[in-house]
């Protein structure tokens, strides 16, 4: 609801821009859109989405997604119209083309865009914004399928290889091998980007979490909440923080669309219910705003990546 809330498309590109950022700055991994009220204007895409939801996903998926690899993985939409107004993410996977960390986003490049394989050789070529293409060794990945790849620096900038099997045209190739996405994070600490999942209503959002054991810490914002005094959060794997819409969580969980029985207090629902702002003077904080707030205010109790 508070896409739609916007007044114009193209303010509504820079609400989700502002809200991407955020995400970026305070290094957050999973965002959650859900749908947070019945009857919603649907998209006309045939995803089941509302309009507002669909924008909001494709435009968070945009900004997230490197910019060399924009043009290759997300096609033309009347959504991503206005996306040249946005402010870029500067996040640590969006290489420039003479940057260089251990891992890299690429997509793998359709048979007519990629250069003669090897002779003789299974892999696949990998668009990864550089001068040239990167080899992926022993793995036919599927066209337009978007990878994490560690990287073989050394091996290319050498020039050497020890191993007898390769043909100098190979040997000088840039090479990489595909890795699980979350692993510039889990080993070197890395910010790698946020994901971006969908959920029908607020009880999905809870439901279908993708991490073992859910999320063992959960914090709901509410002016009804209690007043937010942080000095240490508890040990925990996977912290969600939950914003309602215009009207708040509980609007949200009035509404049929959440899951929840209409007299429930959405309180129960978390391990804290607060205020984040409890000396606010204006009548209502935006739910942007409420985002950057919190984000800052908890970001010093956070352990490290």
């Amino acid at each position: 609801s508070i896409v739609d809330n916007a007044q114009s498309w193209e303010l509504k590109a820079v609400l989700v821009g502002q809200i991407a950022r955020a995400l970026t700055i305070f290094s957050v991994d999973e965002v959650i859109v859900f749908e947070d009220r019945s009857g919603a204007p649907q998209s006309g895409d045939g995803d089941g989405l509302s309009r507002a939801l669909a924008f909001f996903v494709r435009n968070l998926q945009y900004l997230e997604t490197p910019q060399y690899l924009r043009r290759q993985l997300l096609p033309m939409h009347r959504d991503l119209k206005h996306v040249g107004v946005l402010a870029p993410l500067d996040a640590p996977h969006h290489l420039r083309r003479n940057e260089k960390l251990p891992y890299r986003e690429g997509a793998v490049l359709p048979k007519d865009k990629a250069p003669e394989k090897p002779a003789g050789k299974k892999g696949s070529w990998v668009d990864c914004g550089l001068t040239e293409p990167v080899w992926v060794p022993g793995q036919e990945i599927p066209e337009d399928v978007r990878v994490t790849l560690k990287m073989d620096w050394k091996r290319h900038e050498s020039k050497t290889v020890d191993e007898e099997e390769l043909d100098e045209a190979e040997k000088t190739l840039l090479r990489g091998q595909p890795v699980p996405p979350r692993d510039p994070t889990t080993k070197l600490g890395l910010y790698w980007g946020y994901q971006v999942r969908v959920a029908s209503s607020l009880k999905s959002v809870f439901e279908e979490c993708p991490f073992e054991g859910g999320y063992d810490m959960r914090i709901g914002t509410s002016e009804r909440g209690e007043a937010m005094g942080v000095s240490k959060i508890p040990k925990f794997d996977h912290l969600l923080v939950v914003f309602g819409g215009v009207a708040g969580l509980e609007e949200v969980v009035s509404n049929k669309q959440s899951g929840y029985k209409e007299n429930l207090n959405p309180a129960k629902l978390f391990t804290r219910y607060v205020n984040i702002c409890p000396h606010q003077t204006s009548r209502t904080i935006r739910t942007e705003e409420a985002l950057m707030i919190t984000l800052s205010r908890l970001d010093p109790y956070l352990p490290p990546r």
